[in-house]
């Protein structure tokens, strides 16, 4: 194992069976699950139970995630290998691997033995404590059979610590006795009982604590609390509160999203998501792996619930994917599932892991005689196989594979049966044995009526209006096939329900089965995302009770709302549209339907865009439906109705309709002529302004036919909800308001989409739109393939047809409408080309084979490039983002450095173009450790240092327990440093706040964006001649009521920032007292009347009155001049630094 040259380096792993770690070697790059799995190999612990293991921190006793990667720097590395993940029992876990269950035997021993297991009190336990050591005593002596004397001699190594402790004098005596009795029994018993006591002792063992702030029912109030992870659930208890509740079963969670400040939504069957927020990354990965790892190993074997972080994935999963290949769950199973899904084809076969061997493989064939046989692959060396009995070498599994597709060979591999996220195999080990799956039902009950689901409801309890005028068609769709009626229910005595009535048409009674089929599959269904069925009639006629959803069609609705919908609503319709197909698939339903105009507008506030999908009704599929029909179906549009995989294709295409406004593809009069456009492997192209990261969820979606290359519908929700999350803070108030020098009214701000994570570059620019960019045909024959990108110019067909459908759907798409065009969704597509930038920079659009990141380069000069990755913040007129600045010496990259860049907006206007301009001259000009430094600029970009803890206020947050008044001060100091530097350049910076000051590491900040920043020249102050937004909370009077900035506004903005940083980010809202009443100060007018009255923010929790008068309260002094200037303030600082 340690001759690879490369394995310089080396990790201890402290074993439960050994007093001293052992040194395993590691290849840096190398990720955590390999080391695990090579640390089981060499213990015996087979592929099937290493699943259960996994690595913990020595120093901290944090877990591991599969895919974190190994570094050079191995001195950190010390582990803990234990069974984390808890199987359904241990007469499962004896049965699959003994020596997973003996190490599991050691651990508990040794975990008893050091008191650290958190269940085991030994007030309550002392006698079952002395009973464990016995037992322990004895099965040594059966083990090696050493006699009583020499055992019992040692007596101290079997009894925990604290017995020993407690009882010196007194434990011998009942020791001797006990073993003296004790006879007949085997070793392997003793250690069983010796479980089974333990598991009475300690039930919820070995679970897992952290301490979180979690989301409380009143907003904005988030409360300390303990969570605790078990195999069966999760729960929370509040910090001091000592009663336990239930957050979630792990089979009722159904995503986890990272998002920003080490927080993490957690989605639930039922319930609203919960948001939860660690310390630490480190905690929050070790947390979530927990939760993922459990539900990999209960509810779905083949799934990872998180996307948010790299090193949650499951580098083995996601290899196994690749190659379709299933995990080692056993010959019994495999052949079970050929019979079953084969249908008779010969050559079909099944490609697993070896439940015993390592680095073996088995592929399990489907012969012509009705026979199945298995063959035997070894991986002899890293990417070399060989089948046994057999000398020739293969390059790769899938070199292998296709060296056997001759039906007429002996050996023939056809058809490929891949994993299924819903296999029930014995890869599941911490499933209960016992519980049948169910359905969890909905918990949105709308009456007491319903909660035995749909009601059969008499027609005396309806009244009927007249059929749905053309007019309100916008209520739902109806089709040829059946009316749509408004309808009363009178649920009880003085209690109505609005409901839509479905009613089959009379002249349509041969379609009763297929309504009632329609009715019997909608009835099972519980979720929020789709639209209800109340209950059914049956006479005089047969009909469905619907939920009311009275803002309409999503189509329409977005057509017509166009200027009021934002890109975070159309996220948010998404995951709704996600979800709803998630819940389908859970209960085995397909729609069949799915297209914009069948989902419904339930709700669209500020904060909020809830969408649901209506049944998809009686209906019969046409030419027109086309692009919402997989090319696998094109011989039999019907077999659509029963294709889960044509549901997946159906919601992409609904989704590229929600961005397109509610636009649906154009209609073309040859339809053979799409078929071939699809079956060539092209894709619509994004739509204009659709982001980056929802188009390639669609081209996921439109992957080839089959579960491996076309995203499934958890996965979908998975993702979908990761991009809201981190998108869900530009729903938040902006902290800017506008001012108005003489009149003092706040006028209202443009309502964009501030805060979204979607780059510019995902607004496509006027080439991307006239040119088709389409998805990749299949996964390469390859183990480390990915899945490319194609266009119509890499495919062999020449078809002149072909080209020229080519051109007219590029055309008829640069016609459809973009936000802001107002109600029409005619064609009304400016150019934009004559809006472009002339900038001198080359903008050039990073079209890699490799469609995993979207991404735009900027050509700086011949040798330097940056290249933009996501957005992370915004200012007035630039949006900033993460980047890369890659050096070249001729065609070679010389080196690449992380960098934040900021750009300006697409569409700014001349001013701010000067504006932007100036900033770059201000920061040219800054030198200094405590300022943001500027590498490189041109034209209208701006290419700055990255720094890594992002913004101080984010970090006061997700670190408040841990800073110390010491450290606070520190970054006060930092503050007041470059805040004298830039008095000393005559710059006065406008912004100074807890969000525009930068976290370089724990003991250094930088400060930041100078978008609003000034030269004063020769005066000593600045008048702003201009209105715009404002940090209104931040600015000091003379500023609001004069528009007159100096230093010593700016030591003013760095009082209130001192607020923040004490308060550990709460917002420096002034409110003042009003008979008995606190009201903030939210207008301009108001705030000011209050400031020149007297009032001022009051001294935080827990900030020592010192600091408030000195670095606060001082800086607040209404005439300007009585306020202390920043060098007077750094040795203020310094000397509170010498008291903490």
């Amino acid at each position: 194992m340690d001759d690879d040259p490369r394995l310089s380096h080396y990790v201890y792993i402290y074993m439960a069976s050994r007093d001293k770690p052992l040194k395993f070697a590691f290849i840096v790059g190398e990720t955590i699950e390999y080391l695990c799995i090579k640390i089981c190999n060499a213990f015996n612990i087979s592929p099937l139970a290493r699943h259960l293991f996994a690595l913990q921190s020595y120093s901290t006793k944090l877990w591991f995630p599969c895919g974190h990667i190994l570094e050079e720097d191995s001195e950190k590395y010390r582990f803990n290998f234990r069974l984390r993940f808890k199987p359904s029992s241990m007469d499962r876990l004896r049965e699959i691997d003994l020596n997973a269950y003996n190490y599991y035997f050691e651990q508990v021993r040794k975990d008893v033995l050091d008191n650290k297991v958190p269940d085991i009190v030994y007030e309550k336990h002392k006698h079952e404590l002395i009973g464990l050591g016995v037992s322990d005593m004895y099965r040594v002596m059966l083990e090696e059979e050493l006699p009583r004397e020499i055992v019992e001699s040692e007596y101290k190594k079997y009894i925990p610590k604290e017995c020993i402790k407690r009882h010196a004098f007194f434990i011998r005596k009942p020791i001797h006795n006990a073993l003296t009795k004790l006879s007949g029994y085997d070793a392997a018993y003793v250690k069983e009982q010796y479980l089974k006591q333990f598991e009475r002792m300690a039930p919820n063992y070995p679970y897992e604590e952290y301490t979180t702030l979690m989301d409380k029912d009143v907003p904005n109030l988030r409360a300390k609390v303990l969570l605790r992870v078990t195999i069966e659930q999760v729960k929370y208890c509040e910090i001091d509160m000592g009663t336990w509740k239930t957050i979630c079963r792990i089979e009722d969670i159904s995503t986890l999203s990272i998002g920003k400040n080490n927080t993490v939504l957690i989605g639930r069957r039922t319930g609203i998501p919960l948001c939860v927020q660690f310390d630490t990354k480190t905690i929050l990965l070790s947390f979530v792996s927990a939760l993922d790892g459990y539900y990999r190993l209960s509810v779905k074997w083949n799934f990872n619930l998180c996307s948010g972080d790299s090193s949650i994935i499951t580098p083995s999963l996601e290899r196994l994917q690749k190659l379709r290949c299933h995990g080692p769950v056993g010959k019994d199973f495999s052949y079970t599932k050929l019979k079953e899904k084969c249908a008779n084809e010969p050559g079909s076969y099944i490609l697993r892991e070896s439940e015993t061997e390592y680095g073996v493989y088995y592929i399990d064939v489907y012969n012509k005689d009705g026979t199945i046989s298995s063959q035997r692959v070894m991986e002899t060396k890293p990417d070399k196989f060989a089948m046994t009995n057999s000398a020739r070498v293969y390059e790769s599994l899938r070199h292998l594979i296709s060296s056997f597709q001759n039906p007429n060979e002996s050996i023939y591999l056809g058809k490929c049966l891949g994993f299924s996220e819903y296999d029930k195999s014995k890869l599941l080990l911490c499933a209960s044995e016992n519980v049948v799956n169910e359905v969890a039902a909905d918990e949105e009950i709308i009456t007491t009526l319903l909660q035995g689901g749909p009601r059969c409801v008499p027609w005396n309890e309806l009244q009927v209006y007249k059929a749905i005028a053309k007019s309100d068609e916008d209520l739902t769709r109806t089709t040829t096939m059946t009316n749509l009626h408004r309808a009363i229910w009178r649920v009880a005595k003085g209690k109505k329900l609005e409901v839509i009535m479905k009613i089959l048409k009379t002249e349509e009674n041969n379609y009763t089965k297929e309504f009632l089929e329609l009715v019997g599959k909608w009835s099972q269904l519980r979720s929020g995302a789709l639209v209800r069925l109340y209950g059914i009639t049956v006479a005089p006629t047969i009909g469905m009770l619907l939920e009311l959803v009275n803002l309409g069609p999503l189509d329409k609705y977005l057509c017509s709302n166009s200027k009021s919908v934002l890109t975070v609503d159309m996220v948010e319709a998404t995951v709704c549209l996600a979800t709803a197909l998630w819940h389908l698939e859970e209960n085995g339903v397909i729609h069949g339907n799915i297209r914009c105009r069948n989902v419904l507008v339930h709700l669209h506030t500020d904060n909020s865009f809830i969408v649901k999908l209506g049944d998809p009704g009686l209906f019969t599929y046409t030419e027109d439906d086309i692009y919402w029909i997989p090319p696998e179906c094109y011989t039999d549009l019907t077999s659509a109705k029963y294709s889960l995989q044509a549901d997946i294709w159906a919601l992409a295409t609904t989704i590229w309709e929600i961005f397109s406004r509610g636009a649906s593809p154009p209609k073309y009069h040859k339809t053979h002529t799409v078929k071939m456009f699809y079956k060539c492997g092209n894709r619509l192209p994004p739509p204009k302004d659709c982001p980056n990261e929802i188009y390639k969820l669609m081209l996921e979606c439109w992957g080839k036919n089959n579960s491996i290359s076309r995203k499934q519908p958890q996965a979908i929700m998975r993702d979908i909800n990761q991009i809201l999350y981190e998108v869900y803070n530009a729903r938040r108030t902006h902290t800017y308001a506008t001012i108005c020098p003489k009149l003092f009214k706040e006028a209202d701000g443009n309502n964009d989409e501030n805060g979204s994570i979607f780059t510019e570059e995902s607004k496509s620019n006027s080439e991307s739109q006239t040119s088709l960019v389409t998805d990749y045909t299949s996964i390469p024959f390859d183990d480390n393939a990915t899945e490319q990108l194609i266009s119509y110019q890499n495919q062999d067909s020449s078809s002149d047809e072909l080209s020229f459908y080519l051109r007219w759907l590029n055309n008829e798409l640069y016609k459809m409408p973009v936000a802001g065009n107002g109600s029409d969704c005619g064609p009304s597509r400016e150019d934009s080309s004559s809006k472009t930038n002339k900038s001198k920079i080359n903008d050039k659009t990073f079209n890699s084979k490799d469609n995993s990141q979207w991404q735009r380069t900027y050509e700086i000069n011949e040798n330097l490039d940056v290249i933009l990755l996501g957005r992370i913040g915004e200012g007035f007129y630039g949006e900033v983002y993460k980047g890369t600045l890659r050096r070249r010496n001729g065609k070679e990259v010389d080196s690449e450095q992380d960098v934040a860049v900021k750009k300006l907006k697409t569409q700014e206007d001349s001013e701010n173009v000067l504006d932007f301009e100036r900033e770059i001259k201000i920061m040219e000009r800054l030198k200094h450790p405590n300022i943001v430094k500027i590498l490189c600029s041109v034209d209208r970009i701006l290419v700055m240092e990255f720094i890594q803890f992002g913004s101080l206020l984010s970090y006061l947050s997700s670190h408040r327990f841990s800073l110390a008044y010491k450290t606070l001060l520190g970054f006060a100091l930092d503050i007041v440093a470059g805040m004298e530097y830039l008095g000393s350049m005559n710059i006065v910076h406008r912004d100074l706040a807890a969000r525009n000051i930068l976290v370089a590491n724990e003991d250094r900040v930088k400060i930041s964006d100078f978008g609003l920043a000034q030269v004063i020249a020769a005066s000593d102050y600045y008048v702003f001649k201009t209105l715009r937004n404002i940090p209104i909370k931040w600015y000091a009077p003379e500023s609001l009521r004069h528009n007159k900035f100096s230093t010593r506004s700016d030591v003013w903005s760095f009082g209130v920032t001192m607020y923040e940083v004490f308060s550990y980010g709460v917002d420096p809202q002034l409110s003042i007292r009003v008979s008995e009443k606190e009201i903030s100060m939210t207008t301009i007018t108001d705030l000011l009347n209050a400031l020149e009255r007297g009032h001022r923010l009051p001294c935080p929790d827990n900030c020592p009155q010192e600091i408030h008068r000195k670095l606060m309260l001082s800086c607040w002094q209404l005439n300007s001049h009585e306020r202390p200037i920043f060098a007077t303030l750094r040795e203020d600082i310094e000397q509170l630094l010498c008291n903490y």
